[in-house]
């Protein structure tokens, strides 16, 4: 199980560093309005921001710090919870975000897709894990230490 619990560490953390990551991003990378007319016309865009400015110069901290942590929960409550049931609930929450991100994709939200997506296969193949371990660790063989059926 600490494998598993490792692996959600892992995840959130990548998180974080994608948000990182795009915060220091040019604008230009998500809008729409950048690639079709060279100018920065989003809402909740800074004044006087152009499409070369970082993203975090642009929107703010306060969006970028919403995605971090949007997309870096899931990760951290099925880390902190080690039930299977957490571990699904974190991968739907995360499939969620992909949706909500797709929904919005003429804004920033788009981002969610970018990181949702790749994050919730991995989710999912964490989940899928701890779901095998703890299979593993109830079984009758786990507790005998040998064969399932009794020997006489």
């Amino acid at each position: 199980m600490a494998k598993v619990r490792a692996a959600w560490w892992v995840l959130a953390v990548l998180a974080v560093a994608f948000t990182v990551w795009f915060a220091v991003e040019p604008v230009s990378l998500w809008s729409l309005s950048c690639s079709k007319g060279g100018v920065l016309y989003e809402p909740g865009t800074r004044s006087g921001a152009t499409c070369d400015d970082s993203m975090v110069h642009a929107l703010g901290a306060g969006p970028l710090v919403r995605l971090g942590l949007l997309l870096a929960a899931p990760p951290v409550v099925a880390a902190l919870a080690m039930r299977w049931w957490v571990s699904w609930l974190a991968v739907i929450a995360l499939a969620g975000l992909s949706f909500a991100g797709l929904a919005n994709w003429a804004s920033f939200w788009l981002l969610s897709v970018l990181a949702g997506a790749p994050m919730t296969l991995v989710a999912l193949i964490i989940a899928a894990a701890h779901l095998g371990v703890k299979a593993r660790l109830d079984s009758p063989r786990s507790s005998t230490g040998g064969s399932a059926t009794p020997r006489p």
